[in-house]
């Protein structure tokens, strides 16, 4: 009995995402090259977040008469230290870009490549990393390493864990920024939406202020955001304080925040792309 045929658009679709996969190696190799052209750029960018470093020194100065919640200040040493490098893996710089290239027309030149613009500014992004981890990785590991009382679970199994749930905090600050620099397509003030966007998720995030230290009634309502799987969920469970429970309701939470971002890129997309058209950009 012979096997029924494939889908056409089935085949079309797996040939589709084949093409994109064998093109993503080529692309990552780009763009590590045009990163290295850029590290001092990247070494300002990192020597400038240092929010962390000023929030540190706030909540030590409390910690010397007694711990702050849960928080003693090997907590607090470990906590920022280590959100300098998790936001350094995580951050992404697109909108500037994306929001100009559909306001002067720009993207119509990228509409000509073989594949879809998003590919390739996702493929800079992941080039990325690696630099940046090797720029702010080795201090902030020594600083850790000397201070006595850090506290990070650095088991095998829980450092899996962490990078891939910095993976995904990656790819949903990569698809929500995508889709606020989408609004390009109707308005003029993408990037200030994403100025609105980043002063949020700075808060909601746990990057300037632990979310555990927080009033209890704000963090459930942050529970009903994505923006603490952009960071604090990786971070605090590089620190050990999330149970097994937790870890896997995290990741779960972070997919479906993924999948909500990817739909809305999609929709976002899909709209403005046939408005740009319309106007002949």
């Amino acid at each position: 009995m012979k096997a029924a045929p494939s889908s056409p658009w089935l085949s079309e679709w797996a040939a589709a995402l084949g093409a994109t996969l064998r093109a993503y190696p080529t692309l990552l190799r780009i763009y590590w090259a045009r990163t290295l052209e850029y590290r001092v750029q990247i070494l300002i960018w990192i020597l400038s977040g240092a929010v962390p470093l000023v929030m540190l020194a706030v909540w030590l100065s409390l910690a010397q008469e007694g711990p702050v919640g849960s928080f003693d200040a090997g907590t607090f040493v470990s906590y920022y230290l280590t959100a300098i490098f998790l936001r350094r893996m995580t951050g992404v710089w697109i909108i500037w870009d994306l929001s100009r290239d559909i306001r002067t027309g720009g993207l119509s030149a990228r509409l000509l490549r073989p594949l879809h613009p998003l590919h390739y500014d996702l493929a800079r992004t992941l080039a990325s990393r690696p630099l940046q981890a090797l720029l702010v990785g080795p201090p902030i590991a020594l600083a850790l390493w000397l201070y006595p009382g850090r506290q990070l679970d650095l088991s095998a199994l829980n450092l899996l864990r962490v990078a891939a749930a910095t993976g995904m905090a990656l790819l949903l600050e990569f698809f929500f920024q995508y889709a606020i620099g989408l609004t390009a397509f109707w308005t003029s003030q993408a990037v200030a939406f994403h100025e609105v966007w980043f002063f949020i998720k700075a808060l909601g995030s746990g990057y300037v202020i632990p979310l555990a230290l927080m009033p209890e009634g704000v963090r459930r309502l942050l529970d009903w955001t994505p923006f603490p799987m952009m960071l604090s969920f990786p971070l605090e469970m590089l620190l050990g304080r999330l149970s097994p429970e937790q870890v896997a309701q995290g990741f779960l939470v972070q997919g479906l925040w993924l999948l909500f971002a990817v739909l809305l890129v999609a929709g976002l997309w899909r709209q403005g792309i046939r408005r740009y058209e319309a106007f002949g950009a």
